[in-house]
Formats: structure tokens, sequence, C-alpha cells
């Protein structure tokens, strides 16, 4: 399995790209796209992935600006985002697109993601975990040995709760009961800011450490 970064878009925000190099069609999914750049392209066609899913971890912009640009190039890819977060992309005023791209835009997910749902890549098994608090339907995805947490968990801090369906409550909860139990050595790939482990957030977490 092979995991490429990329820190795209105005605010610097994690997309990830992930493929199956013991698949011959060496199927990947895409998390969170703030932008569709060459160098993403390129890693596309150099290592000849099959782009399977794009998934949102949550709908704002500085995480769907490349969306509808990855589907133009790719046609069949499937757009999967939470099923709570229906009312945020399909509302240009709740995710941001305007501000932050100076385009408002809206999105249609193909399939809806409810906590527990498993999706598979390749060989790479993917579940669904639903963290919201710093949107209403938030999610992260769990892969073998690691986790991304969208703007849920970052390394020693938490995402904002302060915009719309945002709250602070929920986001402990999602963070303590839905990744805190997660094993210590789970790698963590935030929205922003570098990787951490779960284990490393429980200690020294100052937002939602280990009680």
């Amino acid at each position: 399995m092979q995991i490429r970064t990329f820190e795209l878009g105005s605010l610097g925000t994690n997309c990830y790209l992930v493929w199956d190099d013991t698949d011959d069609a060496k199927e990947a999914f895409i998390v969170d796209p703030a932008d569709f750049t060459d160098q993403v392209r390129s890693v596309v066609a150099d290592e000849g992935l099959s782009l399977k899913y794009i998934i949102l971890t949550h709908g704002h912009g500085d995480h769907v600006g490349g969306v509808n640009a990855i589907l133009s190039a790719y046609p069949g890819v499937t757009l999967a985002a939470g099923k709570d977060e229906v009312s945020i992309l399909a509302d240009s005023s709740y995710n941001f697109t305007s501000y932050l791209s100076g385009r408002a835009e809206t999105f249609q997910p193909d399939i809806l993601l409810s906590d527990g749902d498993e999706l598979t890549v390749g060989a790479i098994p993917l579940r669904v975990i639903a963290t919201p608090g710093h949107t209403i339907g938030g999610i992260s995805i769990l892969i073998p040995g690691a986790v991304f947490s969208g703007d849920t968990l970052f390394r020693t801090s938490i995402g904002r709760t302060d915009l719309p369906t945002g709250d602070y409550d929920t986001l402990e909860r999602s963070i303590r009961e839905r990744l805190y139990t997660l094993p210590d050595d789970t790698d963590v790939y935030p929205g922003h800011m570098g990787p951490t482990t779960i284990g490393y957030e429980k200690r020294y977490n100052v937002f939602v450490g280990e009680e």
C-alpha cells in the first residue's frame, strides 16, 4: 500500500492519494482533494493508477476544491461522503467554496456513508468512522494501520467548532470514543499539519488528552 500526501489549496490542506501496489489494476482512492494539480495528475499517470473513489471527510471548501475537476478528468470515479454532510455539500454558504476559491460550488455525492460502512480499493479494506463535531457529518476513514481524520484530530490539536454545524462537545466525544479507542500505534493522517499517532495524541494533545 502506498500513501502519497499533497499539501494543496490556499489553506494548505492535506490531500491523500492511496493505492494498492500489489494489485495489477492499481486501484486508488483520494481523500479531500483541495485542488487538482499537475502534481496529482502526474502521480496518477506515472503510477498507472485507476482512481475508484474520492472520499470527503467533510464538506468545507478547503477539502473539496478539486472534486469537480477530478470527476471531469476521470469519468466513473465515485464521490463518497458522510450521509449527514449532504446539507453542507449542497449549500455554498455552508461549504465556503465561494469564500475560499472565488466560485460557489455544490456537490452531490454518489454514495452516502454511515458509521461502520466498508469499502474496498484493490486489496485495501476501508471502514467509515463517524466523527462529527467539526461539522455535523464529518467522518474518518480507517485502513489497516492508519486513519484519515480530516479536521477532527490534528497533531496536538483539534478542528475548530465555531463554524456552522460545529460543536465542541460532539467533537470531543468523537475523538475520545471513536479515535482514541483505536490502537496506540495507529498512524493519523490529518487534514492539516503533520502526521501523528493515536498514542501520541492521547498523551500530548492539550485539547483532548487521555482521561
